[in-house]
């Protein structure tokens, strides 16, 4: 059965390091500071350790806020739409688990959603684990971090899957339809993609297309088609010494204009200035 999440225009592309799962961090804000809303593919876990995070998920129109104080542990399932906000300073461990990993592990998983709340003993292992994991990292302990993920990841598909997820679609026509329309462009976004293009490898018509898309996904097919673009491209200015012009052309931007118009929109800096940080 697949699922299909509340998405947005911004997407998150979550790296990790060569041979690694995971990507965990311990922050220190020392100022207000807000994440606009993302969303990733990841598993992300959050343990607040001094300050206030406040964090809003959206899922299927609904929203969620909860203000996280000190010692609050939080979680965001993959593909939800979050919007995070730091206040009065914050010091934080966030770990962001590769859902990959856990379907190699767990190959009984199908995506369903996790739950914190279900068990609060689980809860407070995953606590100890996260600082002991954050430990590991300040000391590079690289097999001892390995080891603490996959005790959380264990502790969470054993104990936290949340069976009663009424946002789960079932499966059905429609969401054969818009798998169908999300593989072509996965398969063929580097190159020039019309709508009449879609409408004719799905026989639907495109009028139709659009508007299933933008009610199951939340986005429009070429607002879906863009994002999928840009974490290629982000990928290749991370990763690569290639210049930016043959990056945008090479990912199906029709020229460098257009490609740090788009950029700029979603990252807020151009590629130049993105490529200079990395």
């Amino acid at each position: 059965m697949r699922n299909y999440r509340l998405v947005v225009r911004k997407h998150e592309l979550i790296e990790y390091q060569q041979r690694e799962f995971y990507a965990i961090n311990h922050n220190f804000y020392y100022q207000d500071k807000i994440y606009d809303k993302h969303w990733h593919n990841s598993i992300e876990i959050t343990y607040v350790v001094k300050g206030r995070k406040i964090q809003t998920s959206w899922e299927n129109g609904q929203e969620n806020k909860v203000i996280a104080d000190e010692g609050t542990l939080l979680l965001v399932n993959s593909g939800i739409s979050h919007k995070i906000e730091v206040l009065n300073g914050l010091e934080g461990i966030v770990l962001l688990i590769d859902k990959g990993v856990i379907r190699e592990f767990y190959s009984e998983w199908n995506d369903e959603h996790f739950n914190l709340s279900l068990n609060s003993t689980i809860e407070n292992k995953i606590i100890e684990l996260m600082l002991l994991l954050s430990q590991a990292k300040d000391q590079d302990q690289k097999i001892q971090q390995h080891i603490y993920v996959l005790q959380i990841i264990s502790l969470l598909v054993e104990n936290l899957i949340d069976v009663n997820d009424h946002y789960r679609e079932r499966h059905d026509e429609n969401s054969e339809l818009i798998t169908s329309i999300m593989e072509y462009i996965n398969y063929n976004y580097f190159k020039p993609i019309s709508l009449d293009e879609i409408a004719m490898y799905t026989n639907y018509n495109k009028s139709y297309l659009s508007a299933l898309f933008k009610k199951k996904i939340g986005i429009t097919i070429f607002e879906y088609l863009k994002n999928i673009r840009l974490e290629h491209c982000l990928k290749e200015l991370k990763t690569t010494d290639k210049n930016i012009v043959d990056i945008a052309l090479n990912n199906g931007f029709a020229n460098i204009q257009s490609f740090n118009k788009v950029f700029k929109e979603v990252y807020h800096q151009t590629p130049l200035q993105y490529k200079k940080s990395k």
